[in-house]
């Protein structure tokens, strides 16, 4: 039969025979709060978040990323088709990408990247799903909105917000946050 001192020994209990001692810590590890604050990636939660670059596999586990869009409709668009060749209207969901580079039409995302776009991810807030189907000269490597990342067609941008009434001289440039969805092999 053990004495008390020994089972607690082997349960790893220090605190009844000797109050004194050090609190044993668990062996697994912490996994770190991914946040954004302000749009920049980070770790932790409230006063304890502190700025930090995440890992590839952080960023897949957390998904969305803060990007800068605008919007445009049929009235903004010189003609009536997409870069790739469907028909535009103002009740598709559809995202414009910038070029790829100034010295090339290829688009930045290949065109039928499915992406979700969400005010506030977490939150109850619309998330709406759409897909690349047009380019424009914005963006880094375009003349026009640098600091936009993409462009919604009007009826993503009424989704994103959760606005059916809103126009896109309204929606102006928004910050919103997105996630690219896995391609669907058939």
């Amino acid at each position: 039969m053990k004495s008390f001192k020994t089972f607690c020994e082997d349960a790893n209990i220090q605190e009844f025979w000797n109050p004194f001692a050090p609190k044993v810590k668990p062996n697994s590890p912490q996994q770190p709060v991914l946040a954004y604050k302000n749009y920049q990636q980070g770790f932790g939660v409230g006063k304890n978040w502190k700025p930090g670059k995440w890992n590839p596999e952080q960023e897949k586990r957390y998904g969305w990323k803060p990007v800068t869009v605008s919007s445009y409709s049929k009235a903004d668009t010189p003609g009536s088709l997409t870069a790739s060749g469907e028909r535009f209207n103002d009740k598709q969901r559809l995202v414009a990408v910038p070029y790829a580079s100034r010295t090339t039409n290829r688009p930045s995302s290949p065109f039928g990247t499915r992406l979700q776009m969400t005010a506030a991810p977490g939150t109850k807030t619309p998330v709406a799903t759409t897909r690349v189907s047009d380019t424009g000269n914005f963006g880094p490597a375009g003349d026009y909105n640098k600091q936009t990342s993409y462009d919604l067609a009007l009826q993503t941008a009424r989704d994103v917000l959760g606005n059916p009434n809103i126009t896109s001289q309204q929606f102006g440039k928004q910050k919103v946050y997105v996630k690219t969805l896995p391609t669907s092999r058939k």
